[in-house]
């Protein structure tokens, strides 16, 4: 078992004191998940059978969880619409999706408890998953919530959420800085590119069209005695679909800096967690990271959760370095194995990308984490910068903290108010990115023969990392005074003097060769054996 922190430990005490009726509104990144499950294991004599409902992306993490931290309980995943509930399970974890379609079966188990995470999901009392959620919780005694973001968009979301007690709940909100001064502090830097001049007329088209769009449609509805205001709540749904083929040219624009950019972050023995949103944008950056030959997993909406799982875990283990996540991998997850994290595009909303970002700021997170928004100056995201960084301020005045929660389309509404006065008025330092020739593919493991690190800041510890990372992996080593060398394959396989040095970067060399013909290394494989190489 685990210790809880202290802070935990208090949580735990008072979830228990309100009979797990209490809204948990602590930010990301404070182990909100520990302190539900230890708070179920511990009012287990009256609070079992439970039901959680969480993201689909995390029920595999909660089962993690529960196995680490109530071990002793029996946890079912209910992942799909044909799996039959274990009549002997004390916990069913089930995603937001599957609440409506599967609550009968629930209501058969009579569940005692309910935890929902990520609880703001259920701010609309209309939604199909927020109903089957009241008559879930209707005359249970443990409702317990627990949500980063309890402001949605504004006060009247939080009484939603209020209404499933019938009252106002005790609400619990620790900020991360607060209960873990000691995680190295978040920036935010800009890596600001110009569009090809090809991608630049094409996009300065849409945008043309798209001012087209909007002037026609302010007049006509202006022309119908709409109050501006109203006129300007009318356009947001279609201005957002609008917007978001203009998001996504740029974004397919930028892939090519995206990928420049990881190339060079992964070779000096960074991992990199990158977001992005739309699929021809995933697609054109995973097409330039595989010609790289760059180690890589996608996690997306339609990714199974146990592919998910895994690629977390492997992530996690340094066992590739580049994990490209949609919103699907926003929440919930952990992958402090980073510290620097890169927007391929830019998210509607402060809250989207606040909760991306502390994927790899949280509980464990030992060294400063980076922030990295790909910019293409006199685009789109000249004007979803300003709304954002201005949602930022005015939320954190409202609420006390950097955790923002606004919707996509409010800040649509905001953008088509102030599309026709937008200017520009600060400098930008252009990149190179994406610009020039892509960075060689580094050789493929079976030509290495070792890998050579020189320099201070490489230990056998990150050195190992890195090879693993690339896909070499390390059988000996040798020690010299100023570098060290991880042997990958005998140097009895190869070719003898035909061996060359590739550069990787200024502190990390690959010495690769040719092999011997498979049957002479077959041969030499047998006689190393023999001498117990």
């Amino acid at each position: 078992m685990k210790r809880l922190r202290k802070f935990q430990r208090e949580d735990v005490n008072a979830i228990k004191r309100s009979n797990l009726r209490l809204l948990l509104a602590s930010s990301p990144g404070t182990g909100k998940t520990p302190i539900a499950v230890v708070s179920v294991l511990e009012t287990g004599r009256w609070s079992l059978p439970a039901l959680v409902v969480c993201p689909a992306s995390v029920t595999l993490n909660w089962k993690r969880e529960f196995k680490t931290w109530a071990g002793g309980l029996r946890v079912q995943v209910v992942g799909d619409m044909s799996t039959p509930l274990d009549r002997h399970a004390d916990v069913y974890i089930t995603s937001w999706s599957l609440l409506d379609p599967r609550e009968m079966d629930f209501h058969g188990r009579k569940i005692k408890a309910v935890i929902a995470d990520e609880a703001h999901l259920a701010k609309n009392p209309e939604a199909l998953r927020s109903q089957s959620l009241y008559r879930l919780t209707r005359g249970r005694k443990g409702i317990l919530l627990l949500t980063g973001t309890p402001i949605v968009n504004n006060r009247d979301e939080l009484d939603a959420l209020n209404a499933l007690y019938g009252r106002t709940p005790p609400m619990i909100r620790r900020l991360l800085e607060d209960v873990a001064p000691e995680i190295p502090p978040k920036k935010r830097s800009y890596l600001y590119v110009k569009l090809r001049e090809g991608a630049q007329a094409e996009y300065d088209r849409a945008v043309d069209d798209f001012e087209m769009w909007l002037r026609k449609k302010k007049e006509d509805l202006l022309g119908e005695g709409m109050a501006e205001s109203a006129v300007e709540r009318a356009m947001a749904a279609e201005a957002f679909a609008k917007m978001g083929y203009l998001r996504r040219l740029v974004g397919e624009s930028k892939a090519p800096a995206a990928a420049d950019w990881i190339a060079r972050a992964v070779r000096i023995g960074e991992p990199v967690v990158v977001f992005a949103e739309h699929q021809e944008v995933l697609k054109r950056l995973v097409r330039s990271l595989r010609s790289q030959r760059i180690r890589h997993a996608v996690i997306e909406g339609k990714t199974p959760a146990k592919k998910r799982q895994r690629y977390i875990d492997e992530f996690q283990a340094n066992k590739f370095p580049v994990l490209i996540c949609t919103k699907a991998g926003k929440e919930g997850i952990t992958l402090h194995a980073a510290r620097h994290l890169l927007f391929v595009e830019r998210f509607f909303t402060s809250a989207d990308e606040e909760q991306a970002e502390d994927r790899i700021r949280r509980i464990g997170q030992t060294h400063k984490t980076t922030i990295w928004y790909l910019h293409a100056a006199g685009t789109i995201d000249d004007r979803l910068d300003a709304i954002v960084r201005t949602k930022r301020v005015i939320i954190r005045n409202a609420i006390g903290s950097e955790d923002t929660a606004e919707t996509d389309i409010a800040n649509v509404e905001s953008l088509v108010k102030s599309w026709d006065n937008f200017m520009v008025r600060e400098k930008r330092a252009i990149t190179t990115l994406g610009r020039g020739e892509p960075l060689p593919p580094l050789p493929r493991p079976p030509r290495a023969y070792a890998v050579v690190f020189h320099g201070k800041r490489w230990k056998m510890r990150s050195a190992a990392a890195w090879c693993r990372m690339h896909g070499y992996l390390p059988a000996s080593r040798v020690k010299h005074p100023d570098r060290f060398k991880l042997i990958i394959h005998p140097i009895e396989v190869f070719k003898p003097k035909e061996f060359t040095s590739v550069r990787v970067c200024k502190d990390v060399r690959i010495i690769v060769g040719k092999r011997l013909s498979a049957r002479n290394e077959k041969v030499m494989r047998r006689r190393l054996q023999g001498q117990g190489g």
